[in-house]
């Protein structure tokens, strides 16, 4: 079997995947300054243009962020800007069944987990951003609501314990952001004709801290029956 050349790899990308691999690794945490281009040069060996090819790379990932006059600093990374940009082309109204049903499963994965692994902290995040997305309901801003729902979601990942619900969360969040906008709008007019405390997403939030795994069975189907009829088979095996 005749074998493939090797290809040669630019300077430029080995520079990057050797930064890149610091960053991930912990080398350099959110908001730490990096050695500066020159500091980099000499350290590596490489002429500046290939630190600033790889720096440019690093910048179009979100991992670093340059500052005129200051240099470039560790970013906490996040894939909502990108996932933003390509969200229109994730969902359309034939998906809205199918991310519904992905949704009810997941979270309550993420229920169970969430309720042998919660810390005080998170029911105290939660709960200011439940009260958070009633100010906003009151206020008839649909928008900032939305956010609030996405961090709500994403808080009850974080308190899995588990960095890889949350990171999974973030990837696809604004598609599930897309799914509850196609039909959000008579969610939220029912919203605020709600007294405080009656959302839905206040029976989630005590059925997590009773470890009732049952009424957290009950509040996520609720939760996605207001976008459409729930399929009772869900109730009884999710």
């Amino acid at each position: 079997m005749a074998l493939k050349k090797i290809e040669k790899q630019a300077v430029g990308d080995r520079v990057f995947e050797a930064i890149h691999r610091e960053i991930m690794d912990g080398a350099y945490k959110p908001g730490e300054k990096l050695p500066s281009e020159r500091e980099l040069s000499e350290q590596l060996g490489v002429s500046k243009s290939s630190i600033k090819v790889a720096m440019q790379r690093l910048v179009a990932l979100g991992l670093v962020e340059m500052r005129r006059g200051e240099g470039n600093f560790i970013r906490e990374f996040s894939t909502n800007p990108y996932m933003e940009q390509v969200r229109e082309f994730l969902v359309g109204e034939e998906d809205v069944a199918k991310i519904t049903e992905y949704r009810f499963y997941m979270e309550m994965a993420i229920a169970r987990l969430a309720m042998k692994r919660a810390k005080p902290v998170h029911f105290a995040k939660m709960k200011a951003i439940l009260k958070q997305m009633e100010a906003a309901a009151r206020d008839g801003d649909l928008v900032l609501h939305g956010r609030l729902d996405y961090d709500f979601h994403l808080e009850l990942c974080r308190a899995t314990g588990n960095d890889i619900f949350v990171k999974s969360y973030e990837l696809i969040g604004h598609m599930l952001r897309g799914h509850a906008t196609l039909l959000n709008e008579g969610y939220f007019d029912h919203l605020r004709r709600q007294k405080p405390g009656d959302d839905v997403h206040w029976r989630l939030y005590t059925a997590l801290k009773d470890k009732d795994i049952d009424a957290c069975r009950r509040s996520l189907a609720e939760m996605f029956s207001v976008f459409q009829k729930f399929p009772d088979e869900h109730l009884l095996d999710g």
